[in-house]
């Protein structure tokens, strides 16, 4: 609950970012976003310093600590002070901000098993479903070059691509074919070079007896990674096609 009487505060950071309070987009400036984003993502206190640093590399640090001054003041009264922590030497959200990218990763925590997630719900049921989709399939403040913020968009994108995997694979084996395509195709969509996503989506094409399909994926991905790197898949998508090829010659022959 918010102490401040506001009502609940939400901050968007996928795809891009966005402040509501109660549901109402409250219009930021592009410092004031970043100065939120960087308390997202430092997951922490951050020290005035170090967040001045931060937002303003290239000013002498009197000279950022002085807009950061005049930052936090102008974000203060934009949100009715219902956003930030600040103390003397830190800067933090306040605990009742609700966060998007903050629910993502418990979501993956959770499925993961990472310490900690025992208090996160799981999303392996088919029911968790539109939950973890509606947070993987998004980029990290997909329109943002700042080179700050680069590490944790390529630590999002891998985390996002791998508990894609592993839910269509989970998905594979209850044979739940469009499930598995959405999974999977999304996990190709964030990182097209992948082979791992192709291969359960070949996969879950085969089980349904949808070959045309499976083949025409599996030439699509040649032809990417031929254009793009000169190289072949491995063999592994291959040695599926071949396998269900075997097994309707097999089925054939017994009629």
């Amino acid at each position: 609950m918010n102490p401040t009487g506001l009502g609940i505060v939400h901050i968007s950071l996928l795809p891009g970012f966005v402040c509501r309070i109660d549901q109402r987009v409250t219009d930021l400036s592009d410092i004031q976003q970043r100065l939120v984003a960087a308390l997202v993502l430092g997951d922490r206190p951050l020290r005035r310093g170090e967040l001045a640093a931060r937002l303003w590399p290239d000013a002498p640090p009197d000279r950022a600590g002085a807009r950061l001054r005049q930052t936090l003041w102008r974000l203060n009264q934009a949100t009715d002070g219902g956003l930030l922590r600040v103390s003397h030497t830190t800067v933090a959200l306040a605990d009742h901000v609700e966060v998007d990218y903050r629910a993502a990763a418990r979501l993956i925590a959770a499925e993961t098993g990472a310490v900690g997630a025992a208090t996160a719900p799981a999303m392996a049921g088919e029911d968790r479903l539109p939950q973890a989709w509606s947070v993987l399939r998004h980029p990290l403040l997909n329109d943002w070059d700042d080179d700050w913020l680069v590490p944790f968009q390529e630590k999002w994108k891998v985390q996002r691509v791998q508990t894609l995997e592993r839910l269509a694979e989970r998905f594979l084996q209850r044979r739940q074919h469009a499930a598995v395509l959405e999974l999977a195709d999304a996990a190709t969509q964030a990182d097209p070079l992948r082979e791992a996503p192709r291969r359960i989506a070949v996969q879950s094409c085969l089980f349904v007896g949808e070959v045309a399909d499976a083949h025409r994926r599996y030439r699509g991905y040649q032809e990417l990674l031929s254009a793009e790197l000169g190289v072949a898949p491995s063999g592994a998508i291959p040695q599926l096609l071949r396998q269900d090829r075997e097994r309707q010659l097999a089925l054939a022959a017994e009629f």
